[in-house]
């Protein structure tokens, strides 16, 4: 129904461990301020509703151009990076895992090109980043 990350005025989330929850404290006040008022916009009904528990936990998110970071990375010898997958990272770990098997066994994709998400194209002189404006 609807879908936000904080954007840049929000500032770097609350990582501190939380006693009662054994985790991350859930930021209560995000979702009253800013996540239920969208879904009560959508969905009037939804205004009613009453949240009963709360969960939090990191969310590996690449912040420039949010896509996955597949591949050698271009400074550091001998490092291989599959990172940045933004909370997608069950769903293609089937295809992720081959591919990224096949660039370390044979030294280069062979079924499935995972060439665009190298991370390359994001450092360098002339950045190359994968838009996609609809990750939430």
């Amino acid at each position: 129904l609807c879908g936000m990350s904080p954007g840049p005025e929000d500032g770097d989330p609350d990582v501190t461990w939380g006693e009662a929850s054994g985790g991350l404290a859930a930021e209560h006040g995000w979702w009253e301020q800013r996540v239920w008022p969208a879904l009560a916009h959508r969905v009037p009904h939804l205004e009613t509703v009453k949240v009963r528990g709360a969960w939090s936990g990191l969310y590996d998110y690449n912040t420039v151009d949010q896509n996955a970071l597949v591949g050698p990375h271009p400074e550091v010898g001998n490092m291989v990076v599959c990172a940045g997958l933004s909370g997608h990272g069950v769903q293609h770990a089937p295809g992720l895992g081959r591919a990224f098997a096949e660039l370390l066994v044979h030294g280069a994709y062979q079924t499935i090109d995972l060439s665009r998400f190298d991370p390359a194209r994001l450092l360098g002189p002339e950045p190359r980043p994968l838009r996609e404006d609809n990750v939430i």
